[in-house]
């Protein structure tokens, strides 16, 4: 779900030419629902710091950021908050 106006997305897509379009990308995304509460609304897990993908997690729920590492799982519930991956 989109968590930003739209002029806050224009806003961004003049810093960052192309990521209303990447956001969008995202938001049409089917994710798999949380093996443990059973919701869809569920995120993809992305590791890394960089601008541009900052503002994307700050713009839709359907990407969660976490630091480099090892990613506790595929996907993240927001419900939940819970880590899994599709083959649970």
């Amino acid at each position: 779900m989109l968590k930003l106006d739209q002029s806050t997305l224009e806003g961004m897509e003049t810093q960052y030419p192309g990521i209303v379009e990447d956001i969008q990308d995202f938001e049409n995304t089917e994710l798999p629902t949380c093996p443990t509460c059973g919701t869809n609304d569920t995120a993809q897990v992305e590791c890394g710091l960089f601008g541009r993908t900052i503002n994307i997690v700050l713009a839709t729920t359907k990407m969660k950021l976490i630091s480099n590492g090892s990613k506790p799982g595929d996907f993240f519930c927001n419900s939940c908050k819970g880590y899994f991956s599709e083959h649970c």
